[in-house]
């Protein structure tokens, strides 16, 4: 019995060891971390290459926003026109459906379902003209930003 207890409790103390040893080898681990960083925050280029990162960044932010937001205004204008569209076509479907003469009724269901298809061309027709937009402004986004990039670089080579 003797021995089993000092078998556990030498297992304990190697195992308070070894824990004690790895929260100061992470202690000294965070320090140089942190002494390395500083040192690094603390050099003035290195300072001035993040202001000229950010500078950059905020440059090509300011020039994507408007970009992103005229297709955004396209959206909505999408949006509001196929809830008038939408409120029209509701009209005609109720007057179709109360409409007691048959001949009266098909006439006007069909006219339901002729502007129902054209709507639909139109607004299938103004979201690939939305996406193609988008996607030449990013193409054209991304062209100017990587030529003014390439410039920049052989500027400073």
């Amino acid at each position: 019995m003797k021995d089993r207890e000092k078998s556990v409790s030498e297992m304990t103390d190697t195992a308070m060891k070894n824990y004690e040893q790895a929260v100061r080898t992470t202690l000294k681990l965070q320090e140089e971390a942190a002494r390395c960083w500083s040192s690094m925050l603390n050099q003035t280029t290195l300072v001035q290459d993040w202001q000229k990162r950010l500078d950059d960044f905020n440059g090509m932010a300011n020039k994507f926003v408007p970009l992103a937001q005229q297709r955004m205004e396209e959206v909505i204008s999408l949006m509001e026109k196929n809830s008038r569209t939408g409120a029209e076509l509701m009209k005609k479907a109720v007057d179709a459906a109360q409409t007691p003469v048959i001949s009266e009724s098909q006439a006007k269901w069909m006219e339901f379902w002729t502007s129902s298809m054209g709507a639909m061309r139109t607004n299938t027709e103004a979201f690939a003209e939305i996406g193609t937009k988008a996607v030449d402004s990013w193409i054209d986004f991304v062209r100017r930003n990587t030529d003014l990039n390439q410039v920049r670089g052989t500027k400073t080579a």
